[in-house]
């Protein structure tokens, strides 16, 4: 078909016997390609293709969606939203499918292809940290970012999928910063400070640096309680003072060998007893609780008994001439005086002599054998 070409002055007219006519309907042409030009860009029109030298627009009003399809069918539409809707429900990429179960993977420049999905999605969908909040992923491509503190570097290495945490600091990452002793704190100034242990009195402390250990003993044998008084003392006496960790204290009772040998050879010790069971050491004392035979008279009982008979106070009035109180001419002396007890019942209170140096009083004694014996009494002051 030969070449026709139409300006704005002139009509196409319509002739059943041109290759190209109007019909009432549109215009027809066979055999040919239409170009239509609109002064800026050419569209050109055949029979299966459209083709513009410039951006090529494809459009509709009111809210008109666009549709696609063949034979009649739709296939594709976009809709007045820019929504793409596959009506079809099928999708082919570079002229092929996929495989079962593989999905669309973009390299970041634009470039799609069909790829298998990872066989196991297991995944944390958040992370939590007592008594922090909570970091939740909002959607499947959310990243967490682990943020290095004091002390920490973080490192990754993508060819192993590894994240390594390590303390960038020096020094236990775990440790005591305040020791607390003898009622001090004690507190570590860097991350470098060191605590030094001192032995004191009788300790000793040694250290093993294979095993990390610190041993602490004390010097001294014997039990672990080593609180023991080192020294005894007595009023107006010697100190015992012990001068080995094995010094025994020994505690005696001794006869007073100088005693009137009327007394019991044992009335002047303190008995002592050990309980071994109980750990009690007991003092019985031997003296009456009278506490002395002082103004009393020894007596040996028919059972074999010592017994003291205690001497009365003994009042006379006696006739002076020097000055009495209430100006009576009559004074009251007192002496010592055994209360005896008679076959009768009666109460006889027997007087005895002074000795003649004046420093006591004297009883004299018939025993049995018919023998006079005078004794010295003891007169308390």
């Amino acid at each position: 078909m030969a070449e026709v070409t139409h300006s704005s002055s002139s009509r196409m007219a319509g002739d059943a016997a041109a290759d190209h006519i109007l019909q009432s309907y549109g215009y027809a042409t066979s055999y040919a390609t239409v170009e239509i030009d609109d002064g800026t860009s050419n569209l050109y029109i055949d029979g299966q293709t459209l083709i513009s030298n410039n951006d090529f627009v494809i459009g509709t009003t009111n809210s008109s969606p666009i549709i696609f399809g063949p034979d009649s069918t739709p296939a594709l539409k976009i809709t007045d939203d820019g929504t793409l809707d596959l009506l079809s429900g099928k999708f082919f990429l570079n002229g092929t499918t996929g495989s079962a179960n593989q999905v669309l993977k973009t390299d970041g420049y634009g470039n799609l292809s069909w790829t298998d999905q990872p066989s196991q999605q297991f995944a944390f969908g958040s992370f939590s940290v007592s008594g922090q909040d909570t970091v939740s992923a909002s959607n499947l491509s959310e990243t967490l970012d682990i943020v290095a503190g004091s002390g920490i570097s973080i490192s990754t290495d993508n060819d192993n999928n590894q994240i390594t945490i390590t303390a960038s600091g020096t020094g236990a990452a775990e440790a005591f910063k305040t020791i607390t002793a003898g009622g001090n704190d004690i507190v570590a100034d860097t991350a470098t400070d060191t605590l030094t242990l001192v032995a004191g009195s009788n300790i000793t402390i040694s250290s093993d640096t294979i095993t990390d250990t610190i041993t602490i003993s004390a010097s001294t044998s014997g039990d672990a309680n080593q609180n023991a008084f080192a020294t005894a003392r007595v009023t107006g006496q010697n100190d015992i003072t012990a001068d080995a960790e094995s010094s025994i204290i020994l505690f005696d009772s001794e006869n007073n060998t100088s005693m009137d040998s009327r007394y019991a050879q044992n009335r002047d010790k303190v008995t002592l007893e050990t309980d071994t069971s109980s750990n009690k050491l007991k003092l019985t004392n031997n003296i009456p609780k009278t506490f002395s035979m002082a103004s009393k008279v020894p007596v040996v009982t028919q059972t074999g008994e010592n017994f003291g008979l205690p001497l009365r106070n003994k009042f006379f009035n006696v006739t002076t001439t020097e000055p009495v109180s209430g100006d009576g001419g009559v004074v009251g002396l007192s002496t010592r005086a055994i209360p005896v007890l008679q076959t009768n019942g009666t109460q006889q209170d027997v007087l005895m002599p002074a000795k003649s140096d004046n420093s006591t009083l004297q009883l004299t004694v018939l025993d049995s054998s018919g023998s006079s014996t005078t004794i010295d009494m003891e007169v308390a002051e």
